[in-house]
């Protein structure tokens, strides 16, 4: 349900939101073209003005793709976890290596948003505390299941002290609530690695979506 809901938003602010800025930016553009070279103020304002919008655009479509990234419904998992990881690693410096599959995986679109929010809470566990260089994600299939492994040089911590941690709980819901499971390892001074493991089929063929 969060996740349909997300869906919506992010398609209302695109058309809706996204049509009136581009509608402002037209109009405003009119105005400046039509301006007499001596109303100088007037033209700073408007050529401001549209500067300002841009900015709108660009942020609207930056939560747009942070409520629910077009590229993974348009082109699967696959391609959307390298999509993230290209955002992470310009925004952090954090070196990225992929090794993901050359052809899409034939996933449900529930077990897919499952698994790339649990890659989105990974990069954000990394940027935030793991002090690391690099970052290795590994997505493939084994046997009936898909897994995907995620894995930082960073300085690592006792595997006790973040059990009960809100966004280890949230990433192992997820991995649930879709019959699979999320395993951590990691000790100080040696990195982490986090192993997501959930079935791509199910008696009912279908996860709660969580």
């Amino acid at each position: 349900v969060r996740e349909e809901e997300r869906k919506k938003v992010a398609r209302d602010l695109h058309d809706q939101i996204g049509q009136i800025l581009t509608a402002i930016k037209m109009d405003t553009a009119w105005a400046l073209r039509h301006l007499s070279s001596t109303e100088g103020d007037v033209h700073d304002r408007l050529t401001g003005s549209i500067a300002l919008i841009n900015d709108g655009v660009r942020s609207v479509r930056s939560i747009c793709s942070g409520l629910r990234p077009g590229v993974l419904d348009d082109l699967g998992l696959a391609a959307a976890i390298e999509w993230q990881a290209s955002e992470f690693a310009s925004r952090t410096g954090i070196s990225f290596k992929g090794f993901l599959p050359p052809a899409e995986l034939h996933l449900d679109g529930v077990r897919s948003t499952a698994i790339f929010r649990i890659f989105q809470e990974c990069l954000t566990n990394v940027a935030r505390h793991a002090e690391a260089k690099t970052v290795r994600t590994s997505l493939y299939k084994e046997d009936e299941d898909l897994l995907l492994v995620v894995e930082d040089d960073g300085k690592g911590f006792c595997e006790s002290e973040v059990a009960g941690s809100l966004g280890v709980l949230g990433m192992k819901e997820r991995a649930q609530a879709c019959g699979g499971d999320v395993q951590l390892s990691s000790c100080p001074g040696k990195g982490t690695t986090v192993t997501v493991r959930v079935p791509t089929g199910s008696p009912n063929n279908q996860c709660e979506d969580n």
